[in-house]
């Protein structure tokens, strides 16, 4: 990664504040039967120059995204220090997640929606994106799926 990684830019974050984010993480195989984020957890990302360029690497781009696990590339040089500005929230059984007390900005949702292949059971899936916007006492619903 090219940009560093400044808590100033996110400190914001750590506010609290009057917003919902919700939503569910999924996707379907061609084979069919919806897998979810079941199990797993569900990142808010607070947007800055450090975490769009994550984002980018990841992605391809910092507005929405889907990456297959055999092919995802994650940096491998962020910041420890980002680790602790992203908020962690398990999926329930049904693959949704919430997060309250959200404070207003721009925000990236994450999520891994991984599963046992037919055949060898080996992992399959991969990692999920969307960048939003959240304002004061608003409740943002994003569903990610490829």
């Amino acid at each position: 990664m090219t940009s560093r990684f400044d808590a100033a830019d996110v400190a914001w974050s750590r506010d609290q504040g009057t917003a919902t984010v919700e939503g569910s993480a999924s996707i379907t195989p061609a084979g069919g039967g919806r897998q979810t984020c079941a199990g797993g957890e569900a990142q808010l990302v607070p947007a800055s120059a450090h975490a769009a360029e994550m984002m980018r690497i990841v992605f391809g781009n910092d507005v929405r995204g889907f990456v297959p696990l055999a092919s995802a590339r994650y940096p491998t040089n962020m910041s420890p220090e980002f680790g602790k500005t992203v908020r962690r929230i398990g999926c329930d059984a049904e693959g949704r997640f919430r997060f309250d007390n959200v404070p207003a900005g721009r925000w990236y949702v994450f999520s891994n929606v991984v599963y046992r292949g037919p055949g060898d059971g080996a992992p399959q899936g991969g990692a999920l994106m969307r960048g939003i916007d959240v304002a004061e006492g608003s409740r943002v619903n994003v569903t990610l799926a490829p």
